[in-house]
């Protein structure tokens, strides 16, 4: 159903804690992804939907609708707009005419989401107000995919809207971009290797432009959280990291601090304001940081 107001942060959160209520009451685990999660994270963008994962294989997908339908009036489902589909799309009613927030419920394997062990579910619950509109009213404790997989789904999306036949799918990708940017910075900011152990791992000598690489140590977020990811998941990712940092050459510092490789000549300043893939760049950054280590 269309809405004739964007849903506001307020209204995310209450649709959001009727959704977890809701499986909670079922006894099933679950956890948030999409722009929710990135917002809890601390992205700027204020969402205007809900993804949340299940982990179950107890339910399908029409089955958990109903089940929350159920449970709560607030939730309803309408016809999709695809004739020829057979499944229904779930909303949660806000208050004036005409308004709802749309909720994803999705299983383990859809759109190539890997199974999280609940153990390993990032808890937020943050009541302190924040430069994010959005993390400022959390007032209870949300599931959140951890933060590999969930910037690995970003991207992946990035790729996916790329690639599209639809217009409207492919009109998504500047702000899958801008989404990334953040999180990046994020990852830098609360996950990241320091830059100058990065620097110190450079292979081989940073004046060959056909093979750049820095590797880094086990501490790093994809040594933490990859081994708890599916292989294929992981492999494909880091073909998509290597496509994003040669379009997008800000990045490469980036993805090289939180454990990934970047090859075929793509170089990068210590600054993510410069998009200049020029040697230089590297060689000016290391000799920096090797100065302050």
């Amino acid at each position: 159903m269309p809405m004739r107001y964007p849903v506001t942060s307020s209204e995310l959160h209450t649709a959001t804690q009727a959704t977890i209520e809701g499986l909670k009451s079922l006894r099933l685990d679950c956890c948030l992804v999409g722009s929710v999660a990135c917002s809890a994270y601390g992205m700027s963008r204020v969402p205007n939907d809900i993804d949340m994962v299940i982990l179950t294989s107890r339910y399908t997908q029409e089955e958990l609708k109903n089940l929350l339908v159920r449970y709560n009036p607030g939730f309803y489902l309408v016809a999709s707009k695809d004739p020829l589909a057979t499944y229904r799309v779930l909303w949660f009613r806000l208050t004036g005419y005409h308004r709802s927030c749309k909720v994803d419920l999705l299983l383990p394997g859809t759109m190539n989401i890997p199974y999280v062990d609940p153990s390993r579910i990032h808890r937020v619950s943050n009541t302190r107000q924040t430069a994010n509109i959005y993390s400022s009213v959390l007032s209870a404790e949300y599931p959140l995919m951890p933060f590999l997989p969930l910037l690995l789904l970003k991207l992946q999306a990035w790729q996916d809207h790329g690639e599209s036949i639809k217009l409207f799918m492919r009109n998504k990708q500047p702000t899958d971009i801008q989404d990334i940017r953040e999180l990046l910075q994020l990852a830098e900011q609360n996950y990241a290797l320091s830059a100058a152990t990065a620097a110190r791992k450079v292979v081989g000598s940073a004046h060959r432009k056909d093979n750049i690489q820095i590797q880094t140590t086990q501490s790093s977020l994809l040594k933490r959280e990859g081994p708890y990811l599916p292989e294929s998941f992981i492999e494909t990712a880091k073909m998509r990291v290597r496509k994003f940092a040669q379009m997008y050459p800000w990045s490469g510092k980036q993805w090289i601090m939180i454990g990934f490789e970047i090859n075929s000549g793509v170089a990068f300043r210590a600054t993510t304001r410069s998009t200049q893939s020029d040697v230089r760049g590297l060689e000016s950054m290391m000799s920096s940081l090797a100065l302050n280590f």
